[in-house]
């Protein structure tokens, strides 16, 4: 992989987790509260949209869905960094409440495993991986 590849997958990786966020930060209180019905659609969602970086990743890199593995990887870890960074110190970046802010990365880290399994389940390298 080209250092340009690594570098775009580290900047998407930081889109998506900002897109993350601002979907935590806007639908707050309306889904990412205890015991929220709509909270288990947004896990279900995270599917669909999970799909949706995926895709668009393939296009800006010019990859196909089973060589996603590794950049998912970068983009993957990059989001966690920032969703551990912004949950310690930033937490504001959420939400005003904790108790968002906490599900909504919850919920952010839930879509990143997503992209894992989906990359991991779509590699071309899927049966020398698992031996």
């Amino acid at each position: 992989m080209k250092k340009s590849q690594i570098s775009l997958f580290v900047i998407l990786g930081f889109l998506y987790w900002f897109a993350g966020a601002m979907m935590v930060k806007f639908l707050g209180e309306l889904v990412f509260t205890e015991d929220n019905p709509l909270s288990f659609l947004m896990f279900v969602l995270a599917v669909p949209i999970t799909y949706l970086a995926i895709y668009l990743s393939m296009l800006a890199s010019k990859l196909n869905l089973s060589q996603m593995l590794e950049p998912l990887v970068i983009m993957t870890f990059s989001a966690i960094f920032l969703d551990g960074i912004a949950l310690t110190w930033f937490q504001w970046l959420y939400h005003e409440s904790f108790e968002i802010a906490l599900h909504g990365a919850a919920w952010i880290l839930w879509a990143g495993g997503i992209g894992l399994f989906l990359a991991f389940f779509h590699s071309s390298n899927r049966k020398a991986l698992a031996s």
